[in-house]
């Protein structure tokens, strides 16, 4: 897997319900939100630095993705989850951390490269082998949080009913990209 093979499986997101607001859709909304800063900011990482052999290009190009992923933590820490989504919430901290420690120790090879030559191998090394587990873990979790709240549209039939309370009518929809070509 090259550096676009790589750039491409690290892009995928995972998501969890959290909000600053008290409802789940608002939580899923201001997740998505994060989920699609990083992942604009990821892909334009992508675009600068394929099919280059910079030495100096691709080591900007893997602490930056660093900061992109980081910063998406720390939007999600800021978050508060509602109870609903909270153990969902705080499976995509723990696996996201693990893709963004993953992906630091990943950058931290290629800062101490002094050639190019390396790129293909980095997948085979530990640090390779485990950016692709967290990132495989993530992708899981991201679709299986999707397809939570993709079920919820089944709830929009119910929207005049007006004996059935509100968050049992409400209906959430969001796109969180877990997949390259779903963005």
């Amino acid at each position: 897997m090259g550096i676009r093979g790589c750039v491409l499986s690290l892009v995928l997101i995972v998501a969890a319900g959290c909000s600053s607001g008290s409802t789940t859709s608002d939580y899923a909304e201001d997740v998505e939100e994060l989920v699609t800063i990083m992942n604009a900011r990821l892909d334009e990482l992508d675009a600068e630095v394929e099919g280059g052999d910079d030495l100096q290009a691709i080591k900007t190009y893997a602490e930056e993705r660093v900061l992109a992923r980081n910063s998406f933590l720390d939007g999600m820490r800021s978050l508060e989850a509602p109870a609903d989504v909270a153990e969902l919430h705080d499976t995509a901290l723990e696996v996201m951390g693990q893709v963004a420690a993953a992906e630091g120790a990943m950058a931290e090879l290629v800062l101490a490269w002094e050639s190019t030559n390396d790129i293909e191998a980095i997948w085979e090394t530990p640090e390779g082998i485990a950016a692709r587990t967290a990132d495989a873990q993530a992708v899981a979790l991201c679709l299986a949080a999707q397809a939570g709240f993709d079920q919820t549209a089944d709830r929009a039939e119910l929207e005049d009913v007006p004996w059935i309370p509100g968050e049992m009518k409400a209906v959430i929809l969001v796109a969180f990209g877990c997949e390259a070509d779903s963005r």
